[in-house]
């Protein structure tokens, strides 16, 4: 157990140093427990960030990094940060870990000048990432699992201890957050709930407080899951759920709690087949009948795909977050890939929340390719989903790289909220480590200048191509809401893919399908069809405010303008004709308003690649399901981003790296040796050089290197259908020497070999 008074004294010298708040702590024996006023608010809403555009792709430099240390090894392994909330322009970092430390001033690198022990729990600011010298509450253990903002400047605290600053407090406390004041971080004694064991995650809503976790009784109650009365911790008899049948091998608990903006709406998940004795599995939503002292009731909501075993895990539901409009949740998990058809394992899933009955089915599910999610944040237009994973949009890989339109993103993944579609163009990159266990965002405002952002705690000390342990922010980037666009996938593959064998293989079944302008035509008239998706420009659309939806300085059409179910669908010239004026409808229908009645729609529902698509009778078939993008759109080209090999390195992927003159393979890490821009003329370039071959050779095993750009030929690369690389001048492709993909090995070109993940590259993409 650390001392306040050794805290501020370290604080105090790291003061003079740049690195901290000027010293002002209490010591042990003069904090005093604090009892502010009960709170007076009412189930209100519950704040919901909105960002209009997608974070920053660069962590803030100045906030604290996070290390073991102190008593974290005898409850923590590894390190990591659980949990994060803001409160009164101040981030409540929770976990297990035992010493922080604010960086240098104006450091590029975290560069720590002196590490400050804190136990599980302390508070930063969020503008400058200076440690609160004050927020000390003093836990018996840890982790610190859960904390949620409360009412006056509070916040609410879950976790294994059993005392805080020496007072009983037995899973779950509430404290002070006061920069500067006299009460900071203190235990607030008129909240006096008590667990039998560990509170692991916290939800609250106005006078109520959710608790779960590994715990069998609240205030001496029989519970696995509670409410309790937010003021007081009083335990609330008229919320009343009994989770049961448990995994073979496993004990009922929830793992996860979400609520919904509103209050209204509670989303359970955890080990259980049973809630109240009805079958419903992993993943339950609860009526909270408004809140305090409001009989809660179990609503008629099950999804049969939460039902399916994955191959590692009986227990998978990592992550749950609502919509900002709670018609919607996002629920991650792990459990590796289940073999022979749809499942949940490894994937996040998007689920309607009105939706009522025993069949309800994902609205869009994005696979990572057998690599573990742990958080979820749905922010705006974005669903940002964290964990362990090297891919998103990657269903048929299996811990390798598959399907066309993979997204490389190590860690930390935006999603199109809509689509279910990885943002190709949003890629910071993490260490990847264990996971990222927690993701939270802050609205603009929440300290001054601020436009908002996204804070993650992780158990890697690299984020975005820099050292960053444990802990990073990466800021809003816009105060208006940028144009929507991206692939418009068909939603004939919103649930999984059809007649995929999870374990067969890559390629095998039938790829997702998006609407595409054949041939990338700029040429007016020119056919939409439906094309394996690419993250490619001809795939690339924007949707625009006056209800067209453009692609190459064209629109989304019908063949003359015309009318009639069966007219084929183009790409013509903008006028502003009627046909050209789209609507998203019911289930995602997408209809015409120039032919009213009628919708984009995919004959047969096919789902052969090439198929050209038309206009119908809207029926509600999935063969006229089609979301349209609402997140931002992809930046001007060129596109830049990782250029990666499809061989693995153990268990991480391995990127090109300009080093010097050099091309080699390293560890990808987001740093800006290894970000590519992608050339329409065919070169790749980085730092104002271009990817070429040594001395512009032409022979087998002549090695890469990177050159003033010149217009060689020897300069110019085209990327062919098969992955491949190949070299305009030698006609050779771009090759890993030896086929094994060995860090700091220096790239060469040679014959092309049909088939060999040695040859095999993923480049820059929109």
């Amino acid at each position: 157990m650390r001392s306040r008074s050794m805290m501020t004294a370290v604080l105090s010298a790291s003061a003079v140093l740049g690195c901290c708040l000027a010293a002002g702590g209490v010591s042990a024996g003069s904090a005093a427990a604090v009892s502010p006023a009960p709170s007076t608010a009412k189930a209100s809403p519950a704040t919901s960030v909105q960002l209009p555009a997608p974070v920053s792709q660069q962590a803030t430099a100045y906030t604290p990094d996070v290390y073991a240390g102190g008593n974290c090894s005898t409850f923590c392994n590894p390190s990591t940060v659980l949990s994060i909330a803001v409160v009164n322009g101040e981030a409540i970092v929770a976990g297990a870990f035992g010493q922080v430390c604010t960086p240098a001033a104006g450091a590029t690198y975290a560069a720590c000048p002196t590490t400050v022990n804190a136990d599980f729990i302390f508070a930063f600011d969020l503008s400058t990432g200076m440690i609160d010298p004050n927020f000390t509450p003093v836990l018996d253990k840890g982790p610190v699992d859960s904390v949620v903002a409360g009412p006056n400047d509070t916040v609410y605290v879950g976790g294994a201890f059993t005392t805080v600053d020496g007072s009983s407090a037995p899973g779950v406390a509430q404290l002070t957050v006061d920069p500067g004041g006299s009460d900071d971080g203190q235990l607030v004694t008129s909240f006096a709930a008590r667990t039998d064991g560990e509170v692991t995650t916290l939800a609250y809503n106005g006078n109520a407080l959710y608790l779960g976790g590994h715990f069998g009784r609240v205030d001496g109650t029989p519970a696995n899951v509670a409410r309790v009365n937010a003021t007081t911790g009083a335990f609330d008899s008229s919320f009343q759920f009994t989770i049961s049948s448990p995994p073979s091998g496993r004990t009922p608990k929830v793992k996860v709690l979400a609520l919904s903006p509103d209050g209204s709406t509670l989303a359970i998940a955890g080990t259980f087949n049973l809630v109240n004795g009805q079958s419903i599995s992993r993943l339950a939503l609860i009526n909270t009948g408004g809140g305090l002292g409001s009989t809660a009731t179990l609503d008629n909501w099950a999804a049969p795909i939460m039902a399916t075993t994955c191959l590692k895990q009986k227990s998978f539901v990592n992550g749950i977050d609502f919509s900002p409009d709670g018609s919607y949740l996002v629920e991650v998990n792990t459990g590796f890939k289940t073999p022979g058809g749809p499942a949940v394992c490894d994937s996040a899933a998007r689920f309607p929340v009105a939706a009522t009955g025993t069949d309800i089915q994902p609205t869009w599910q994005n696979y990572t390719g057998g690599d573990s999610l742990d958080s979820v944040a749905i922010v705006g237009t974005v669903a940002y989903i964290a964990g362990h994973q090297r891919w998103s949009n990657n269903e048929c890989g299996s811990n390798r790289v598959c399907e066309p339109n993979a997204v490389l993103q190590n860690g930390l993944s935006a999603l199109d909220a809509n689509t279910g579609l990885s943002l190709p163009w949003w890629h910071p990159q993490t260490g990847r480590g264990i996971g990222i266990p927690a993701l939270t965002a802050f609205p603009a405002g929440a300290f001054p200048g601020s436009d908002g952002g996204l804070l993650i705690g992780t158990t890697t000390n690299s984020v975005a191509g820099t050292t960053h342990s444990e802990l990073a922010m990466f800021a809003g980037t816009a105060s208006t809401t940028p144009t929507p666009g991206g692939p418009i996938p068909s939603g004939i593959w919103a649930a999984g893919r059809p007649g995929v064998d999870e374990e067969s293989g890559p390629n095998t079944g039938v790829a997702a399908e998006c609407v595409d302008d054949a041939g990338n035509s700029g040429a007016p008239g020119a056919a939409v069809q439906l094309i394996t998706c690419m993250n490619d420009n001809e795939q690339n659309w924007t949707v625009n405010s006056d209800g067209t939806i453009g692609v190459n300085g064209l629109c989304l059409d019908t063949q003359g303008g015309g009318t009639a179910s069966g007219t084929p669908v183009v790409v013509d010239t903008c006028d502003g004709a009627p046909t050209e004026v789209w609507q998203q409808g019911t289930g995602n229908t997408l209809v015409n308003q120039g032919a009213s009645g009628l919708c984009l729609d995919d004959p047969g529902s096919s789902t052969t690649s090439g198929t050209a698509l038309q206009i119908a009778t809207c029926s509600g078939s999935s063969g006229q399901v089609w979301p349209l993008p609402v997140a931002q759109a992809p930046p001007p080209p060129p596109p830049a981003g990782p250029f990666y090999s499809q061989l693995v390195n153990g268990d991480n992927v391995p990127c090109i790296r300009w080093l010097s003159t050099k091309a080699e393979l390293a560890k990808c890490d987001g740093t800006p040796q290894q970000t590519w821009a992608a050339e329409s003329n065919g070169t790749f370039q980085i730092n104002g050089k271009c990817l070429d071959t040594a001395s512009e050779g032409t022979s087998p095993g002549t090695l890469t290197d990177l050159a003033t750009c010149n217009g060689s030929s020897t300069q110019a690369w085209a990327v062919e259908s098969d992955y491949t690389v190949r070299n305009q001048a030698s006609g050779l492709c771009l090759d890993v020497p030896g086929g094994i993909a060995t860090y700091g090995l220096q790239l060469d070109i040679a014959t092309c070999v049909s088939g060999v993940n040695y040859q095999k590259w993923r480049v820059p993409t929109y």
